[in-house]
């Protein structure tokens, strides 16, 4: 990507909001971008690292694999989206892999310049104290998918969450505009790929998802939500 507006990207960051931008100059000059190709890695669980990173462009996924391969995918991480910040407070080896699914643009910035900014701008703890909930939550209600609710019910809330990043209305549905491989729903959901299919296909039968190409769309809303809630008596 050519001419990114590094001073632009950090200054919307959640991370520095509220914070001047004249402060903002040590991150902005010591920002690196890095362009990467799908199949990569930003970093791979059990290496040490020490910046923190925002997604430019691209898509990036966080998961972890087992020693036997089997993979599970946390999170996609999408545009404009930072993260790595455990690197701020400690040495430890990441516990996760951040993988290329898209070929990706990535702004990063050394540890030691974030924490420069810290001792002369302490707002940046709060900022990162609130982010670091809003994180904690997330994973909260990831296990207690996980934990508590059915196959089916894991792919429904995932497919909800793609709505709310990436979802379009047109033509009598809601467009996911973002390509996902059942495979893929497998790893997010922490399924077989074949009972992945088999419940796509249910829904297909249904008419609650279907296919366009090679973009899911969801004809029925509330049944997908309904997906859910019945997991819950």
């Amino acid at each position: 990507m050519a001419n990114v507006d590094i001073a632009s990207v950090i200054a919307r960051s959640c991370w520095f909001s509220g914070i001047e931008t004249s402060e903002l100059s040590g991150l902005v000059a010591s920002a690196r971008i890095r362009n990467l190709v799908r199949g990569s890695f930003v970093y791979s669980a059990g290496e040490v690292t020490t910046d923190i990173y925002c997604l430019i462009s691209g898509r990036l996924r966080l998961g972890m694999t087992s020693a036997l391969g089997q993979e599970f995918s946390v999170t996609d991480i999408e545009p404009d989206s930072w993260f790595g910040e455990p690197a701020l407070s400690s040495d430890s080896a990441r516990l996760l892999d951040a993988a290329v699914i898209e070929d990706s643009v990535v702004l990063e910035i050394p540890r030691q310049t974030v924490l420069e900014l810290a001792e002369s701008a302490p707002r940046l703890y709060k900022n990162l104290f609130a982010a670091q909930v809003d994180t904690n939550r997330q994973i909260v209600e990831l296990l207690a998918g996980m934990l508590f609710y059915p196959l089916r019910a894991r792919l429904a809330g995932r497919l909800l969450q793609l709505i709310e990043l990436h979802g379009e209305e047109a033509d009598g549905g809601i467009y996911v505009k973002t390509k996902l491989s059942q495979n893929d729903f497998a790893r997010l959901s922490l399924g077989s790929r074949q009972r992945i299919n088999k419940i796509f296909r249910e829904w297909h039968d249904q008419g609650i998802v279907v296919m366009k190409g090679d973009q899911y769309v969801i004809r029925d809303l509330p049944a997908l939500q309904q997906e859910i809630e019945l997991s819950d008596l």
